[in-house]
């Protein structure tokens, strides 16, 4: 039988030569590896000399082919970290990205000083990440997650329950078509690719969910409907907080100065690009 460490490192190296997954061949085989074995990743790497048996490390290869195939790691274990919490993730929603933190660290800076900020309704909300890890952080809050998607619905619910220990208020409705009620933040990270953008990654076999990515022409379908929609859903004073692309951001905020909102301002991500525009309702 090998060790972990000539398995580990044979991995690595066949995911280096993909096109597909080479952009962290280490740490995706690490991951994958260290979920075959049902060990954290650090007791995988203490566990070097250990011998594996050909089951695990056939059930290991088995996953190094379908990741050089393009899937997502956090697809291959049904699992993905964002904001320090595990979400269950699979094909039918979007993997949460660490730019999404962003948004959940500025909407807890709003609400920390902006204590009456209670009823949050998180729109789009796929796996349920940006409301879930917004609500871990501040108990007493009450948010109600929202989606098209039936299938990211139930997946929002099932985090939350594993997460939470609670099912949040979840909707499935396009947009605001089924929301009542009004709500002193909404956080939203909706989809805002272009059709050209989305239709290349289709034809590469993205595994993605294309209603996730697709927003129009210039990427801002959804995010005009939200902006126009949205004051008729939000007290007043209250904040909205869109992620959007880099380069969507500048038009968005003039989106949002042209309607009915003021004190408008671009975030940055932890790398220095532009991710999230906010306003508030007049």
């Amino acid at each position: 039988m090998k060790t972990i460490r000539e398995v580990l490192t044979a991995g690595a190296s066949l995911l280096r030569n993909s096109q597909a997954a080479n952009e962290t061949p280490f740490l995706d085989a690490m991951i994958l590896l260290a979920y075959v074995l049902n060990i954290s990743k650090e007791m995988l790497l203490a566990s070097y000399p250990d011998k594996i048996d050909q089951k695990n490390e056939d059930t290991f290869n088995n996953l190094l082919k379908k990741r050089r195939a393009n899937s997502p790691v956090a697809y291959l274990i049904n699992s993905k970290e964002f904001y320090g919490l595990n979400f269950y993730v699979d094909k039918n929603v979007l993997v949460p990205r660490p730019d999404s933190e962003t948004l959940v660290e500025e909407a807890v800076s709003i609400i920390n000083n902006f204590p009456t900020t209670k009823n949050i309704l998180d729109l789009c909300t796929g796996s349920g990440a940006l409301g879930i890890a917004l609500k871990h952080s501040l108990p007493k809050l009450t948010v109600t997650c929202s989606d098209l998607s039936a299938k990211a619905v139930d997946i929002c619910k099932k985090n939350s329950l594993s997460i939470l220990g609670e099912e949040l208020i979840t909707i499935k409705t396009d947009l605001f078509n089924d929301i009542e009620g009004k709500f002193d933040m909404i956080i939203t990270n909706p989809p805002y690719l272009t059709d050209e953008e989305t239709d290349m990654m289709m034809e590469k076999d993205w595994p993605e969910p294309g209603m996730a990515l697709r927003a129009g022409m210039d990427g801002l379908d959804f995010i005009r409907k939200i902006i126009n929609q949205a004051p008729d859903y939000m007290e007043k004073n209250a904040y909205i907080l869109i992620e959007s692309s880099i380069d969507q951001t500048e038009e968005i905020k003039q989106l949002l100065d042209s309607g009915r909102f003021y004190n408008t301002r671009i975030v940055k991500d932890l790398s220095g690009r532009n991710r999230v525009t906010i306003g508030q309702s007049v």
